[in-house]
């Protein structure tokens, strides 16, 4: 080894777990493990801006001007365009952050602002991304149902499962509305399970949400909760924003670090990492390990959203807001939960008893309205992929998308289903506003199987049940995209239950590796 070639391997870089990402996968990885390791040197990195405010904070907890700018921050290529009200033709005011908008969201930009679609494919035009500091944890609308039946991933124990679930819904905060609910939201519960339950179903219950009451008020759960004080307890915990990893580096199959870029300057430089974890979300994550070279024949396939279908309507008498007292039970949403034989989920909220701020919006010319969402799950098949390009490249310099997706015949009486539930529920509690529309395709930001896990190496998955990628030792990936059922729940629930497993078992080997190397006398329990 040359001089210079000494100085440079001095000059690396070198922590125990680099993690790419800083959404709620990743921040799940990095808190089990700082918890479990308080020594332990983690780096997560960023390709977005870090934000004003507390890190990881959800912009519904801001006030409205630092909520616009945060949103303008992390558009990525779009960053600093301000955006139309996604629903201002339906309802004058509405904030189109609401979770059952129809298009963009602030704060979020297109995968491709004009994809281009081959035979057979109807594609996801509305795909969309946020960059920056907490990822979509920041602007997510805290829906956290538990899947059902089929919707659950049946080579997992069901008691492991469960108990990663509590877990998820403990970091998150999670919470339903006590005291069996009241007030307005009782009465559209009631209603509503009327008309939908029944034998074999999930039961009609209250949407959990990643929120908490702080005196008077709602505050929503960012990837902030999610972190807690990492940096205080892991002083070798490290946040870096507007850093981009180029390539994972793989050196005899076992993944040693990545190669970084500062996108503030451009610098190019590698850094020697135990274990890499890349949760950069549904989409770039196949996309990190493409880049890398790691392509095993199941990266990018299978993947799905659920298809979704939102209506306003103009609540009946008999559910009239302004006949109802309004406290702590009576705020929240109602859920009609999936089942095998009704593959989607339905959600009703009256805007009178919203949680969410909705600047601007006419309280009186409002109190009526309500919204119905529905959800069905997808029929998943294998060439609907996000493809990735060996010449051409995206806004960061990295392999352009292209996505694949097109309808079965059971897609398509799926929907039907739906469309014919969205009318049920909204004729059981008002008058439609407009014929319930199946919404572009991308809109609901829950892409998955990308990065699908399996219970064996058999080409049809892409990491094992524990998140670790088949192929190539000290290599985990999180997020979405490791889900592999057809499900139309919300995932986020789903992905920080999965994250806590796979970051446990990460905790182990790394803590067992360090006692090897005399770094550590004992191993910490892991929670």
């Amino acid at each position: 080894m040359s001089a210079a070639e000494a100085t440079a391997a001095e000059a690396t870089e070198t922590v125990d777990v680099l993690i790419v990402g800083s959404g709620p996968a990743g921040s799940t990885y990095a808190r089990t493990i700082g918890d479990a390791l308080p020594d332990a040197r983690i780096l997560m990195v960023e390709v977005g801006p870090a934000v004003p405010g507390t890190r990881g904070d959800h912009t519904q907890n801001m006030t409205e001007e630092d909520r616009l700018a945060v949103q303008l921050l992390t558009q990525g290529p779009d960053a600093g365009i301000e955006r139309a009200a996604a629903l201002s033709d339906i309802a004058p005011g509405i904030d189109p952050s609401l979770e059952f908008r129809q298009t963009i969201l602030p704060g979020l930009f297109f995968v491709d602002p004009r994809p281009t679609l081959t035979d057979g494919d109807v594609g996801l035009p509305a795909a969309s991304m946020s960059s920056g500091v907490g990822g979509m944890g920041i602007h997510w609308g805290t829906s956290c149902p538990r899947p059902h039946q089929s919707e659950r991933i049946p080579f997992l124990p069901a008691e492991e499962l469960d108990a990663a679930l509590s877990h998820a819904e403990g970091l998150l905060g999670v919470h339903t509305p006590p005291n069996g609910g009241s007030g307005l939201l009782r009465a559209l519960r009631d209603a509503i399970a009327g008309e939908f339950d029944g034998p074999g179903l999930t039961p009609t219950s209250y949407m959990p949400t990643a929120t908490h009451w702080d005196g008077a008020r709602l505050r929503f759960s960012g990837t902030g909760v999610i972190l807690g004080d990492l940096e205080a307890t892991v002083p070798g915990f490290e946040l870096r924003s507007e850093t981009l990893v180029r390539r994972v580096l793989v050196e005899g199959g076992v993944a040693v670090g990545a190669e970084l870029e500062d996108r503030r300057t451009g610098e190019r430089r590698s850094v020697r990492a135990r274990f890499v974890v890349v949760c950069a979300d549904g989409l770039r994550t196949p996309q990190v390990l493409f880049a890398s070279g790691v392509r095993p024949r199941a990266l990018g396939h299978h993947l799905n959203e659920h298809y979704q279908m939102a209506t306003m309507l103009t609540l009946s008498d008999e559910f009239d807001p302004a006949a109802y007292t309004v406290d702590a039970g009576s705020i929240g949403s109602v859920i009609v939960p999936f089942s095998d034989a009704r593959p989607m989920q339905g959600g009703v909220i009256s805007l009178a008893g919203s949680a969410y701020k909705l600047p601007g919006m006419d309280e009186a010319a409002t109190a009526r309205l309500g919204v119905l969402a529905w959800y069905a799950a997808k029929d998943i098949q294998f060439g609907d992929a996000v493809e990735f390009s060996e010449t051409e490249t995206d806004f960061y310099g990295m392999p352009r998308m292209t996505i694949h997706y097109s309808r079965t015949e059971k897609d398509l009486a799926t929907i039907e289903q739906m469309r014919q539930n969205s009318l049920r529920s909204a004729g059981r509690i008002g008058t439609p506003m407009e014929q319930p529309e199946l919404a572009a395709g991308g809109s609901s930001l829950h892409y998955q199987g990308t990065v699908r896990m399996g219970a064996a190496d058999d080409g049809d998955s892409v990491c094992d049940p524990l998140l670790r990628v088949w192929g190539v030792d000290n290599l985990y990936v999180g997020g979405n995209g490791v889900i592999p059922t057809a499900t139309a729940a919300n995932p986020t629930l789903t992905t920080v239950a999965l994250a806590w497993r796979a970051a446990s078992q990460l905790a182990r080997e790394l803590a067992e590796l360090r006692e090897r190397d005399g770094q550590l006398a004992e191993v910490p329990a892991v929670a």
